[in-house]
Parts: structure tokens; sequence; C-alpha cells
């Protein structure tokens, strides 16, 4: 799978933490652990970028932009980024905020004024912020009679979209809605007086030297266009998305199609502030703060956290993509992918790999307070073993999978299936509630957290999914099998 490009490497480097350059071995490194993922997660074609500072540290494409066709992945493959294209939207809010021409705590009804009177109090920073109460993206009217025949219009989505009350009030609680984005979309449209594709080419891809860019469009031929793929059954099966499938008007939630040298000039656009001020960027990666005082760890179109005075910003897609950037220590790695059920970690383990991700300890925990790493016999006794995960309907994942718990110098570690070399290991911590807390960190905030539940006379233990917003989800239950 070895692509047939050159790698960009470097001689090592620290400034700090921050890793301005990648020696040969850790390139190799690199290549070694991205041959292997695709090889066991069924990735038919992948493209990488490293960058520090806007600069290319390490460019890589490997595999297959088409199985069918054994059409190598190359500089030229437009991947589709899906949500990935969320903060390309936000970021057009931003530049007109800048401009005057709206302002983000404006209830949507000024611009909208026949948006219906259950969205008062609707913002476009709760759009940005998927805070906003508008439903799941799964229970959003906005895609209601859509079909392959012909175009579904901006002006068809905004009318299903109306149909729609809200779940919560505004700012109350987090729930993730592309209905929201697309409501971000036709705003745009409106106050800008272009369509949001001619927005998008004029004011995002040209000015940041995005040449091979373009929005989704199923009525047009597109050269070096990747194709998608999923999983299932364990077989690589053609992508079928229905956004691969109904040609919409208005993709403001994740139409983008973009090469990985695309999404390199867009992170130097950024940085050098070519598009926005970086007060305007500072806002976009901050956490909304909800109504309740806790944070949604979700900026305008980002996830966001603080580590140890660093701040991380994450965004997935489902075609398969992945963007973390490091915002204080200035590095982005950017993972593009043709396959939609891949685990999102890749950009993750590249972190860890050139020695940028956090090194989590007991004081970085927020959702509550460590009293104890040294575990007493009676801990021992029931966590270490081996424990299959049963995940329920609150899980990303259907799949059963088995996870080690272990005693290692008095402390002890779950250690999760990943194969080869890279399988992960997290040092385990006890709450003041009882609970067990995972010392680990994830580009999207969350921690995990077990609690020990007795089922007669079988000793299993509740896991946890904590946000730190208020509430924690009962995601499974481990079972010891041994």
């Amino acid at each position: 799978m070895k692509s047939f490009l050159t790698t960009i490497s470097l001689f090592i480097f620290f400034i700090g933490k921050a890793q301005t350059s990648i020696s040969d071995e850790k390139s190799t490194e690199i290549d070694y652990y991205i041959e292997n993922i695709m090889s066991e997660q069924k990735i038919p074609g992948l493209a990488l970028a490293i960058t520090y500072n806007g600069k290319v540290l390490k460019k890589e494409t490997y595999g297959l932009s088409s199985i069918e066709y054994q059409v190598p992945v190359t500089d030229s493959s437009t991947f589709w980024l899906a949500s990935v294209s969320k903060h390309f939207t936000a970021t057009a809010i931003m530049q007109l905020f800048e401009k005057g021409i709206l302002d983000i705590d404006d209830d949507i009804h000024k611009h909208l004024p026949d948006a219906p009177d259950y969205w008062k109090g609707v913002t476009i920073k709760h759009l940005m912020t998927h805070t906003s109460g508008l439903p799941a993206t799964s229970n959003a009217s906005a895609w209601r009679d859509r079909s392959a025949k012909g175009t579904y219009s901006a002006e068809q989505i905004y009318k299903n979209a109306k149909k729609d009350t809200l779940v919560f009030n505004p700012g109350e609680d987090f729930l993730y809605s592309d209905e929201g984005i697309y409501l971000l979309g036709y705003i745009i449209h409106k106050v800008s007086g272009m369509s949001f594709n001619d927005y998008m080419d004029k004011m995002i891809f040209n000015p940041s030297s995005m040449q091979s860019a373009y929005m989704m469009d199923h009525y047009k031929i597109h050269p070096n266009q990747v194709a998608g793929y999923s999983i299932k059954n364990g077989e690589i099966i053609p992508d079928r998305n229905s956004y691969r499938l109904i040609d919409t008007e208005l993709n403001a939630a994740g139409g983008i199609y973009a090469t990985i040298d695309d999404m390199i000039n867009w992170e130097y656009a950024m940085t050098n502030n070519l598009l926005l001020k970086q007060s305007s960027k500072d806002l976009m990666w901050s956490s909304y703060e909800l109504n309740n005082g806790n944070p949604s760890h979700y900026g305008f179109c980002w996830n966001t956290q603080v580590i140890q005075n660093n701040r991380i910003i994450y965004h997935p897609g489902v075609a398969g993509t992945e963007y973390l950037r490091f915002v204080d220590d200035k590095v982005s790695i950017i993972i593009l992918t043709n396959q939609a059920k891949y685990e999102r970690a890749i950009s993750q383990r590249i972190a860890e790999i050139i020695n940028v991700s956090p090194n989590i300890s007991e004081k970085d925990i927020k959702t509550g307070t460590v009293i104890s790493s040294v575990p007493e016999e009676k801990d021992i006794e029931m966590f270490v073993g081996k424990f299959e995960f049963l995940p329920n309907e609150n899980f990303y994942s259907e799949d059963n999978f088995i996870v080690d718990i272990v005693l290692n110098k008095k402390e002890l570690w779950i250690e999760y299936p990943t194969k080869n070399n890279y399988r992960e290991r997290f040092k385990l911590a006890k709450l003041e509630n009882g609970r067990w807390i995972q010392l680990s960190w994830y580009p999207a905030f969350i921690e995990m957290s077990f609690e020990i539940a007795h089922n007669n006379d079988e000793i299993t233990f509740k896991v946890y999914e904590d946000y730190d917003n208020g509430y924690d989800i009962h995601v499974g239950e481990l079972k010891k099998v041994n």
C-alpha cells in the first residue's frame, strides 16, 4: 500500500513541545502504522498531511482511490470531507461577522423573517455550536421528500426544516444537528446575495488556493474523485450514504470535496489569517458554555478542549476523515480516507508518535476528583482479569470486544484490543464517587469511568462516557470472562 509519492521528512527539533519537523525514523514509524491500520480496518486509500505553523512536515498518500479500477491515491485525488466541511461553513459566517453583515448573537429571525415562531431565541451562535434545540440529524425534517431524481433545492430544505420544533430551549443542551448547519448555509445565501456554493468558491476556496476543491454535485463529472466505500459483514462494499446518492443544492453540513494539497493550503490560509482575524478564530475554537454554566466542549463547528493549558480542536467526517489541530503547539494532522466505517483514531495515534499528544495525569481529570491511584487488595481481586465489553445502544459501535485489566507496578491498567505494536494501555484511578476512571485523552473530549455493579453473584462494571456538560451516559457493561 506504500505510496508512489516521496515522503516529505526532516530532522526532528523541538521548541518546547511543538513538533517543528519529523525525523526519518518517525516518518517510517508513521508509514508502518498507517499501512497496518489500513489493512486491519480495510481502508482502501488514505492521504495524510502533518503541518507545523502552516508548513508541511510530512505529506503522503497510500492505497487505492478506486478498488474497481485499481487507481492509486495521489495528490490529485479529491476526497469527500463530509462533516469536516462544517468548519468551512462556520468560517464563512465569521467572515460575514467581521464585515458587520451579521452578528453571531443575532436571532435567526433577523435574517430569516419567515422562520417559525417556535424558533424564537435561536441565534446564529446556537446553530454553529449545535445548541439550538433543533432535532438530531437522524430525526430532522430537512431531508424529507428527497429523491435521486433532480436536485433537492435550498428552498425545499428550508421549507421542510421549518416543520421541526425544538427538543430543548436554545443553549440548554448539546445535540448534534446537521439541520442547524444547513440553516447557516441558507443564512449565508440570504445575506450575501450569492448561492451558498458560489460563496464557497469565491470567498473560501479561491482566497485559500484550494484550486481543486468543489461542492458536491452529482450532475457533474469530477476527474480524480475518490470512490467511497464502507464495511458490511466484514467486507468492503460501495458506500451507500444518502449524501452520495441524492443531489442537494445546499450542502453546508458536509458537501466539500478536496485534495490533500487543498487541505494543506487551507491550513496555511487559516494559520496566516488570510481569511479571518485571530480574534475570530479564537472564538471558533472556544467551547460554548451551556445555560447551566457547563462547557459543551464544542465551539463553532469544532470539538474543543483544553489540556494542560493547550487548546486541542478536532472534527471527524462520516466519509472517513479526521482533522486534528494542536492550536498552541501549531501542529495539525489531516487524514482523508475513502472508508466510512473505520475507527476515527488515526490522527490521535500519529500525534502520539510525533510526541504532541498530552500525557494525562490525575490532575487533568475534569469530571470528578481522583482520590487514589493505588488499588486495595479487594480492588485488585475484582478488576484484574479479562473482560468482554457489551455495548448498549448509546455506544458508537455494536460490536463486543475483549479488554484486559492488569496490575503493573501496583497500578491498575486497562488494555484495549488494538493489534500489532499499537495496543492501547491506560492507567486507572479511583474517584471520590467510587468509580474508577481511565486516564486518557481523545481528540473529542470524553472521559470514561467504570462503576462496580453486582448482578446476582457476578461482578460486572458499568461503563460511562462523561462529556463534562452536567451528566454522563451509560454505554455498556464489562463482564469478566476469566
